[in-house]
């Protein structure tokens, strides 16, 4: 590849000076808000900066020391950023914990972190209290929740009001944030990352994605997540721009906050974007027959016209139905986790909405891709962030090859495991584990996963993720999984697709075509759609056996679909 753009420098040497930077420059603009009582409300950036010295003040006082590892597990609320930032004010090491682990699983990551506190809120501190009890025993508690017992937040605003800014006591290249992550091998690992590992991911962020002060983020993926965390936390705190925490996934309530809250911006991954985009399908449906007529004839217009010009006019052209839907505000979606399907991409597009899709990994603090604000497209995840390297290690006759890494934003390595760390940190670059090449224009494609590639008899590489994107464009499947598996002799492997149907449009088409949506329906449906999307494929990649789910695929916090023992269970 090219000689990548060189890494911006960050405003300021470490992640909680970052909340100080803001205050200064944006005062009492609103920065982390909560919808309650029918409104949105909640911390400035001057509020915010007042809120973390005092809680970083209490941690001291109950003893938090400088390289110290502090859990914090709790549901997503303005609190968690800010006891985030806490945390690192006073030359700690955050250690987030995803708020769906259960007891076992959280004494696990105490005890192989060493934490000495937790900061919890009140669903999650009696597990905190449990997972103590059987593994950290010396493990002191504190919680964002006054109802607990144990010395809390609000607590600290009221004894610790006054407390003036400090010195973070720690260094760039210091760990700050340790996230603990089962990868590719199913193994505990600690990505350890350190200020300087993030404050260059947040600039490079800030500077590609072109967003700033008259921003507003709506927040739904999990905080303890880097794409979540980086990206709407760290990032607008270093715009300026405001976060609003989503109440939760309910598509109703999800609607409601994205209308209500004047949201501009947009993380998410591909499922939830497929979901959101099925729940403006229904609303189209469910509406009169003149607004159905004008809201089909608008988006008729938009897609006829780029498909025949190349010109994209949703954003003039939908307007009325991103107005009538209270969704006129926002401006741009992100999408990263997974792969996304073009069909949706340019659903998207017509509405209105450019769709950027990035690519990244917690051990890359976590952009290492993303595609440009300016006629983003889809089937790639985009060019390396500036001061980020790029290339394809050992790459085979159609240039794919495991991706690596090299920049400022790779991870210091892992917890306590040198030889893991050894096997995927090799001369300054990170080998992902994931299969990709470069494209002509220098955006990166994702292919596959080297754990998940499909080989067969023939001595073909099939991997499932390029065969799931297409089949994901099929308006009747709403989640697939694509498996090797064996033929009808046993012998050898051959390409299988589980798929979980979208149910309301295979009953909207059996009702339009006068027949009835039972299993017999849905399966030579689904076969056809199948057949006809493989038809872009090359033949050996081309699933030979679909089976129809009766329910969706267990998920990560993050939505993606958790592949592994249990996945094609149901």
């Amino acid at each position: 590849m090219s000689q990548p753009l060189p890494a911006p420098i960050p405003v300021v040497r470490l992640v909680p000076e970052l909340v100080e930077y803001a205050a200064e420059r944006f005062g009492e603009r609103p920065f982390l808000l909560r919808f309650t009582a029918g409104t949105w409300s909640g911390y400035t950036f001057m509020a915010a900066a007042r809120a973390v010295r005092a809680f970083a003040a209490l941690l001291e006082r109950e003893g938090v020391r400088p390289g110290a590892r502090v859990a914090l597990q709790s549901d997503n609320r303005p609190e968690w950023g800010l006891a985030y930032l806490a945390v690192l004010t006073t030359g700690a090491v955050v250690v987030p914990l995803d708020a769906q682990l259960k007891e076992q699983e959280v004494g696990e990551i105490l005890a192989a972190s060493e934490a000495t506190h937790a900061v919890g809120d009140s669903r999650h501190l009696p597990m905190l209290a449990a997972a103590r009890a059987s593994r950290r025993p010396m493990l002191r508690l504190l919680s964002l929740d006054s109802d607990t017992g144990v010395p809390h937040w609000d607590q600290a605003q009221r004894e610790h009001a006054a407390a003036p800014q400090r010195e973070t006591p720690a260094r760039p290249d210091d760990l700050a944030v340790l996230l603990f992550t089962s990868g590719t091998t199913g193994q505990a690992k600690g990505v350890m990352l350190s200020h300087h590992n993030l404050l260059s991911n947040v600039e490079s962020v800030a500077r590609t994605f072109e967003f700033g002060a008259t921003d507003r983020f709506l927040s739904i993926l999990p905080l303890h997540h880097t794409f979540e965390s980086t990206g709407g936390l760290l990032c607008p705190l270093r715009v300026g721009a405001s976060v609003c925490t989503a109440r939760g996934l309910a598509s109703r309530e999800l609607r409601e906050d994205m209308a209500t809250s004047g949201a501009t911006l947009f993380i998410g991954v591909p499922l939830l974007y497929e979901k959101l985009m099925t729940a403006i399908d229904k609303g189209i449906n469910d509406a009169s027959l003149p607004a159905r007529v004008m809201a089909r004839s608008l988006l008729g217009i938009t897609r006829a016209v780029r498909q025949l010009t190349g010109l994209r006019i949703g954003r003039t052209f939908a307007r009325p139905l991103r107005r009538k839907a209270g969704l006129d505000r926002l401006r741009m979606f992100v999408t990263g986790a997974a792969p996304f399907a073009p069909e949706v991409f340019w659903r998207y597009i017509d509405m209105g909405w450019p769709m950027l899709e990035g690519y990244g990994l917690t051990e890359t603090s976590p952009v290492v891709c993303a595609n440009h604000p300016t006629n983003p497209s889809p089937g790639a995840v985009g060019w390396p962030m500036p001061g980020v390297e790029v290339r394809i290690h050992e790459p085979d006759p159609d240039g794919d090859g495991e991706i690596v890494v090299r920049g400022p934003n790779v991870m210091l390595g892992y917890w306590r495991q040198p030889e893991l760390t050894a096997e995927v940190l090799r001369d300054g670059w990170f080998f992902t584990g994931d299969l990709g090449h470069v494209l002509p224009d220098g955006r990166v494609r994702i292919t596959g996963r080297l754990k998940n590639m499909i080989a067969t008899a023939a001595g073909k590489k099939i991997y499932p993720e390029e065969v799931e994107v297409q089949l994901m464009n099929s308006p009747y499947v709403l989640e697939v999984v694509v498996v090797g598996g064996l033929d009808a002799r046993g012998e050898r492997e051959e390409v299988h697709a589980h798929v979980y149907p979208n149910v309301p449009a295979l009953e909207a088409m059996a009702k339009t075509s006068g027949a009835t949506c039972d299993d017999a329906f849905v399966e030579s449906v689904l076969k056809r759609e199948v057949e006809e999307r493989g038809e872009a494929l090359a033949p050996y990649k081309r699933v030979k056996r679909v089976v129809v789910r009766r329910c969706e695929f267990p998920k990560t916090t993050t939505g993606k679909i958790r592949r592994g023992p249990g996945t094609l269970d149901g």
